[in-house]
């Protein structure tokens, strides 16, 4: 990744230049030079795109848990999209009395955030997501789900889903849910999805209260 991105950013600045020192110079060829340079600097932020992602799937973080409220991390996940997306309804459903739980509280927001992102999109950002948990006393263990009326996600696809590099986005880089799943993986949890009638789809990450050993 790192040999990579070394030649990406003078590339990118070199074809900067050249539309800055030739747009006033070019009259006959001045559409090709717009359409050549704007090429080359939006193909090169998408490689830059590409291999911050993987860099990050690459170098996943040791967990470091601790006591976090659930409840709390959750409201900053969806206070966010409710202040950027006023067409959306984004509504919490909490489990009552819910402990604290022994979570990388930065890991599992990130986690949430990418399946709420997803949510969002697969609405069109006008639809509604609903954010909630559960939690069995017995079992020890809590369940975070994030559902969404959207378009759903056709049965094909359900399998490769968390397959890095496969995507369903004309945009996407296939590294939001693999890295979703390694998250949930890493605090002993598992990750599930289901299809909601007549439409949407939704995200099941269930989690232990206490993780196990973090790995190193």
């Amino acid at each position: 990744a790192h040999e990579i991105k070394n030649p990406l950013t003078p590339i990118q600045l070199s074809a900067e230049r050249l539309r800055r020192r030739l747009a006033d110079k070019v009259t006959h060829e001045r559409k090709l030079l717009e359409e050549c340079t704007g090429t080359i600097i939006q193909e090169v932020e998408g490689l830059k795109q590409l291999v911050d992602e993987f860099s990050r799937f690459a170098r996943m973080p040791a967990l470091a848990p601790r006591p976090t409220d659930l409840h709390r991390l959750l409201e900053s996940v969806v206070t966010r999209y409710q202040e950027s997306r006023p067409g959306l309804i984004l509504k919490t459903i909490f489990a009552p009395d819910l402990p604290p739980v022994e979570v990388d509280p930065d890991q599992i927001k990130r986690a949430v955030l990418n399946l709420v992102d997803n949510a969002v999109e697969a609405t069109g950002g006008r639809g509604e997501v609903v954010v909630q948990t559960a939690w069995s006393p017995g079992a020890g263990r809590v369940q975070i789900q994030v559902s969404d009326n959207g378009v759903g996600i056709p049965p094909e696809d359900k399998e490769k889903l968390f397959l890095p590099y496969f995507s369903t986005k004309a945009a996407g880089m296939g590294l939001g849910l693999p890295i979703v799943h390694q998250i949930v993986i890493d605090h002993g949890g598992s990750i599930s999805l289901e299809d909601i009638l007549p439409r949407g789809s939704r995200f099941s990450i269930e989690l232990p209260l206490k993780p196990p050993l973090a790995r190193s």
